[in-house]
């Protein structure tokens, strides 16, 4: 047990070096510099070897004590910057996949309906054309011209923005309402209701693939979140060179995020496939063939007593 603790204490430090600690000690770097540099001089190596010059002789420094002093608070100040992107990385998530619908939600919503709205015009004007074309074509007893590429690309482009109308503040969070309402189609269940129970049964392999791909997302977040906070020191010290990166930052977050829930949704839909049934029988419903309709009550009435009971 003592081995199996010192292994888990290890691996927990070494956890939080990578993700919180080194990501800190570069915006610590990012700071001094920037505050030193300023806009004018933000690439001038000689003004930046000239400050490093001055600390590395400054004879407070050469102490011991002065040189742990130092150290302690560049630490300290890295491992308060990596606490605050992670507690930061936990609100990017709730902009990514927000529960509620705020006013500023319902804006986002009619933004995106009308974006929406463009490419499904585009794709029913391309399929009404192609099919007049073909109508055309029968009469005069020549071949129609083939627009079934155009057509799928079209369609693509309409389905890779959203399946339906939009009706969530973001794609990562009409992605995964898409999957609910597949669930929700095909057992008539609810995916949020149902998912713990799901979760409970599920094969430890598929509870830590998806584990993996909930910590890449949760990885996303963060990224995202250190963006920001060089944004906001590019804001304060006028560093350009930090607002670049934050930039870089942002971008790579958001497109690792988007990628994180691609990969989740089908993961949650296929579990639910596989495990449902099972689900329904650690309950105590039979369900000896296909999650059928009447399955799906019964379960449900098991999780609405359970609920009301507790």
């Amino acid at each position: 047990m003592n081995t199996f603790l010192q292994e888990l204490s290890k691996k927990a430090a070494e956890r939080w070096a990578t993700v919180l600690l080194g990501p800190g000690l570069l915006f610590v770097a990012c700071v001094l510099v920037g505050r030193h540099q300023g806009f004018t001089h933000a690439l001038d190596p000689d003004r930046l070897r000239a400050y490093v010059t001055s600390v590395s002789t400054d004879r407070t420094y050469q102490e011991p004590a002065g040189l742990i002093m130092a150290a302690a608070v560049v630490l300290l100040g890295a491992a308060v910057a990596g606490l605050a992107a992670s507690s930061a990385g936990g609100l990017v998530e709730r902009l990514w996949l927000p529960a509620g619908t705020g006013r500023w939600a319902r804006s986002l919503v009619r933004w995106r309906l009308w974006r929406w709205d463009r490419r499904a015009r585009a794709y029913s004007t391309a399929e009404a054309e192609a099919r007049q074309e073909l109508a055309r074509s029968r009469l005069r007893g020549v071949a129609a011209p083939d627009r079934a590429g155009e057509l799928r690309r079209l369609r693509s482009r309409r389905d890779a923005y959203s399946e339906r109308e939009p009706d969530q503040p973001t794609w990562m969070a009409q992605r995964m309402a898409g999957a609910a309402d597949r669930v929700a189609r095909r057992y008539r269940m609810d995916l949020a209701e149902i998912w713990p129970h799901i979760w409970s049964v599920a094969d430890g392999q598929v509870r830590d693939d998806i584990q993996g791909v909930r910590d890449t997302l949760a990885g996303a977040c963060r990224t995202a979140a250190w963006g920001a906070g060089l944004l906001a020191v590019a804001a304060l010290t006028h560093w350009w060179p930090a607002a670049v990166l934050g930039l870089l930052l942002l971008l790579t977050g958001h497109r690792r995020g988007r990628a994180a829930v691609d990969t989740l949704v089908p993961l949650v839909e296929s579990t639910v496939d596989l495990y449902l049934r099972e689900t329904a029988r650690r309950l105590g419903v039979a369900c000896p063939h296909a999650f059928s309709a009447a399955v799906a009550d019964r379960v449900i009435r098991v999780l609405r007593v359970g609920a009301s009971g507790t």
